[in-house]
């Protein structure tokens, strides 16, 4: 199917089942580059998602839903790419453990958990942890409502961050007084950081795959560095 639902659900199938065919013959001990986890850590917390957003899909797409716990990594993927083409429309719901989002939002999420995942693991093993470009857009479909959620420290001033070049860009900015972030889109008013590069750099910026020496940053270069401090995850 041609919708951007199920192009999603391809993409996310695709790097689920090439996680499943490259870990086979992968030391579990092996360390990755998320803090404290190992490949057999992330191929469990991968099983687990595949297994789950397979069961998301299938009650959205009418069909009952399926046991998620104790899934092995295998069969977690087969049970996802048989949800890859079930009719899902544009107005229906699915529920993850975040909760109750639209069918579109959620391909999207799960294109981007798969390809995050499968990167990390090429990381692991010496590969090529590069995300493809249908990837990159999953991605960056997600990474603004992503930031709503992971917003959590504010820094100690009213502060703005600019990030360029995903999307249309992503305004942040900090509310001392509320302690919250605000997310927008920006405009001719400077920030206080403005963080750029290219679309697949930003996304794993973003999300702790890298520094900020992978980015280029104008302005206050410590609202970059501790940026995961602001947004911890995922």
């Amino acid at each position: 199917m041609g919708d951007p639902i199920h192009q999603h659900l391809a993409i996310a199938g695709a790097a689920y089942r090439r996680f499943a065919d490259r870990v086979r013959d992968v030391d579990p001990a092996r360390p990755t580059r998320l803090a404290g986890w190992s490949v057999g850590d992330l191929t469990e917390h991968v099983a687990w998602a595949a297994a789950m957003e397979s069961a998301a899909i299938g009650v959205a797409s009418g069909s009952p839903a399926n046991e998620v716990s104790g899934h092995g990594i295998d069969a977690a993927v087969a049970a996802f790419e048989r949800i890859v083409d079930r009719p899902v429309g544009a107005d229906v719901s699915v529920t993850v453990p975040a909760g109750t989002v639209p069918a579109p939002f959620a391909a999207a999420l799960f294109a981007f958990e798969a390809a995050l995942h499968a990167s990390d693991l090429e990381h692991a093993v010496g590969g090529d942890p590069s995300l493809r470009p249908e990837e990159v857009e999953a991605c960056a479909v997600v990474m603004g409502p992503m930031l709503d959620l992971l917003g959590t420290q504010i820094p100690g001033d009213d502060v703005t961050i600019d990030l360029i070049g995903i999307g249309d860009g992503i305004r942040l900015v900090a509310d001392r007084r509320n302690r919250t972030w605000r997310r927008d889109i920006p405009d001719a008013t400077a920030a206080d950081t403005t963080i750029a590069g290219r679309a697949e750099d930003l996304v794993l910026f973003l999300c702790g795959r890298t520094d900020a020496s992978s980015v280029r940053v104008d302005g206050d270069r410590d609202l970059a560095d501790r940026f995961k401090n602001y947004f911890p995850g995922p």
